[in-house]
């Protein structure tokens, strides 16, 4: 057994990251550190559109953070361009070094005719830890899981943009339930999902960050903190 410490970044998409949060991650000193989908966007370009310049410009973001924090950073997601494709992807690095990116694979209905979906699942490795990274709606295919389970994943992190929808508290939890405690048992690992908080820019969102083991909910976030930002700090036991 092996404890790992992670930053679910439960904050609004398209905003720069504030010292003092940084020096909050510094100090808690995770192994890992999830940003929610989206997160790396402009609000000066078009929805899920991507210039050459901004994908420059967010993955120098990136590598910075992951040096100055000195952790694994699943930097959410940006959309990536390459060849004229538009890839909803996520980047991971650490210490400055990219381990590599993983692009979505399974489309939520907005994003058909404008991204490109990707072609494969993919299994990376830090601390001497197997970690998947899925993207939102790959939480609804079985064949995700039995990748992951597959290939020795210990814990999967995702990546979501989840939208507010009009249900009790009752219905969430028995939502959670049904998908990602089914996901993490079917892939025999805990699932860190983690959400973007409404805004401006977005104000259709609900925030609904959790780790679901294989038998039950290990953490989520209370109802009254769905659009609320948080740097939530966990522990997981893999």
């Amino acid at each position: 057994m092996k404890n790992i410490k992670v930053v679910l970044y439960q904050k609004q998409l398209a905003e720069n990251i504030p010292e003092e949060d940084i020096n909050e991650m510094i100090e808690y000193a995770p192994h890992f550190i999830c940003f929610p989908e989206y997160f790396f966007t402009s609000k000066n370009i078009e929805t899920l559109k991507q210039t050459p310049e901004n994908q420059i410009y967010q993955k120098n973001r990136i590598k910075e953070l992951s040096k100055k924090i000195d952790s694994v950073i699943i930097a959410g997601t940006m959309t990536e361009l390459e060849n004229n494709n538009i890839f909803n992807t996520s980047f991971i690095y650490q210490n400055g070094k990219e381990l590599g990116f993983y692009r979505k694979v399974n489309l939520f209905v907005a994003e058909n005719g404008k991204i490109t979906p990707g072609n494969e699942y993919k299994i990376f490795k830090a601390y001497n830890i197997n970690f998947g990274v899925i993207i939102c709606a790959d939480i609804f295919h079985d064949k995700t899981f039995k990748f992951m389970r597959e290939n020795d994943a210990k814990v999967i992190f995702s990546p979501t943009f989840s939208l507010k929808k009009e249900e009790t508290v009752e219905e969430k939890y028995k939502r959670d339930n049904d998908i990602y405690v089914r996901a993490a048992k079917l892939s025999n690992a805990p699932i860190v999902k983690v959400c973007g908080v409404k805004s401006e820019l977005k104000n259709f969102l609900q925030a609904r960050s959790l780790i679901a083991g294989k038998d039950e909910i290990l953490y989520r976030v209370k109802p009254h903190e769905e659009e609320k930002s948080m740097i939530i700090k966990q522990e997981i036991q893999l």
